[in-house]
């Protein structure tokens, strides 16, 4: 059996024999090393990225949210009895007060 097989196997290391190590062009590691040293020198300002900012304008959004229902609900201050009748005339019910 190992002689129907031992043709193909020399075969197949008699081309394993020619091949040869695959190596980079010359200065490849310094160039690759100056371009990431480069984009890690070069500091970018990303303003939407940073936490810091990010929390500040939340919170900036927030007090503004609340200021403006402050404001709304100043203004549309009711007396309970009169919402309730709003609201009974809306779907044409009356509601009588004591």
């Amino acid at each position: 059996m190992d002689k129907n097989f031992s043709p193909l196997v020399d075969e197949h290391l008699q081309s394993l024999q020619g091949m040869q190590e695959s190596a980079t062009d010359d200065f490849f590691y310094t160039r690759l090393m100056a371009r990431m040293e480069r984009k890690e020198s070069n500091p970018n300002w990303n303003f939407p990225l940073k936490p810091v900012w990010l929390a500040g304008a939340l919170t900036i959004l927030l007090v503004i949210n609340g200021l403006i229902l402050v404001q709304q609900n100043r203004g549309e201050k009711k007396t309970s009895a009169s919402s309730i009748q709003d609201v009974a005339s809306s779907y044409d019910q009356s509601i009588s007060t004591y």
